[in-house]
């Protein structure tokens, strides 16, 4: 074999392997799930190779629940069972909690990202705190699964709670909106001094003073939206609260007050 044709054959097989080291999952409407690559879609089935295989078989879309693309791509096609879904709520899923990033609105104007994993964050430390016999599942896996999924802020509206719950592997899904806006300012006086005019000391006239300080501070109104979903996509849990304090970081014990509300704090 000339060198060429050597060199030719070794990158077809690098082609190939690379091919198919892609990998695509399909799950199936009864909650079976198959590795291998999507060679074909069709209007009615699509043609699929298994892993570590080279033969090709065709699977009935209407036996397809979701396929999940080596991109992360997710296509949904049909819904689960019900016997599956019941049997997947009370095992993986079971008991499981993700937190979902929360929206962050400042006046009026949504902020960027850092604020609303932050919120995530620190509402995950206020249930884990309570956790019992609860899992929340930690904001990095539940962010990584996110984007994995293609799913963010822009098209989240896009999908069901139940489909979320599903892709985060979760029996429980929490979300919300944090809003906090300008309301005023108030001033604070402090180290404040006098002495009358013209007031005789000792028979000495002295002059009067008066010396004063004072802080101006800005007033904020903060308004705070948790949600609560199930495996199902019922919605568990709806509250707003608005926070009895001025200050721009009275978020925090607005998260604690409603977290204390929900049905997944253990107390």
């Amino acid at each position: 074999m000339s060198l060429k044709k050597h060199f030719l054959a070794i990158l077809l097989l690098f082609i190939s392997f690379f091919a198919y080291s892609q990998i695509d999952t399909v799950t199936m409407t009864d909650g079976k799930e198959v590795r291998g690559k999507v060679v074909k879609y069709n209007p009615n089935d699509i043609q699929f190779v298994y892993q570590n295989e080279t033969l090709e078989y065709t699977l009935n879309k209407k036996d397809i629940s979701k396929i999940t693309f080596s991109s992360g791509r997710i296509e949904y096609l049909n819904d689960m069972n019900d016997s599956t879904k019941s049997n997947q709520a009370v095992g993986d899923y079971h008991n499981k909690v993700a937190i979902l990033p929360f929206g962050y609105v400042k006046d009026q104007e949504k902020t960027n990202e850092t604020m609303t994993k932050k919120i995530q964050q620190e509402t995950y430390t206020i249930f884990n705190s309570k956790k019992q016999n609860l899992k929340f599942q930690d904001p990095t896996e539940t962010n990584a699964l996110l984007y994995k999924a293609g799913i963010n802020e822009s098209n989240l509206q896009g999908f069901t709670m139940g489909e979320v719950c599903h892709i985060l592997n979760v029996e429980y899904v929490i979300s919300g909106l944090v809003s906090i806006e300008k309301s005023g300012v108030y001033t604070s006086n402090y180290g404040s001094s006098q002495t009358n005019a013209s007031q005789k000391n000792n028979g000495v006239k002295v002059n009067s003073t008066d010396s004063s300080s004072s802080r101006t501070y800005q007033n904020y109104e903060t308004s705070i939206t948790m949600n609560i979903f199930s495996i199902n996509g019922d919605n568990l849990f709806t509250q707003n609260h608005n926070s009895f304090w001025p200050y721009e970081n009275a978020y925090k014990t607005t998260l604690d007050y409603l977290a204390k509300r929900t049905p997944l704090y253990k107390r």
